[in-house]
């Protein structure tokens, strides 16, 4: 159980760690916000949580939160863990992209128009 809370921890660090190196300047560390449930692959669904933790740069955070929560329940074109698939309905002219949970809904996701981007991965 430990070393699932880990790999979930390195994979939404991994997420953070690349937003953070485009401006570090500019990113906001906005908390948690509660969405759609999640389950992390591999686990059996004993880690599984509706948190997920948002940084935002060139967006308000009540912005990318307020997102987080719409997306957070999208199905994802695929279901294998570590892939990336786009993620479609998210802010108009913004590309985004996830990361799938055990049932193929999104676990972590980013998405960028320009330099502005937020990105969100769930906690536990």
């Amino acid at each position: 159980m430990r070393a699932c809370v880990a790999l979930l921890l390195v994979v939404v660090a991994g997420f953070f760690a690349e937003a953070a190196t485009a401006t570090t300047a500019q990113v906001k560390v906005c908390g948690t916000v509660v969405g759609a449930e999640w389950v992390f692959p591999g686990t059996g669904g004993k880690v599984s949580g509706k948190k997920y933790g948002v940084l935002a740069n060139g967006v308000s955070c009540g912005f990318a939160k307020q997102w987080v929560v719409t997306l957070s329940g999208k199905k994802l074109a695929g279901k294998k863990a570590g892939a990336s698939y786009p993620l479609a309905g998210g802010p108009p002219g913004y590309t985004c992209t996830a990361n799938p949970d055990a049932n193929g809904k999104v676990l972590a996701a980013s998405c960028k128009s320009g330099k502005n981007y937020f990105t969100f991965g769930g906690r536990p």
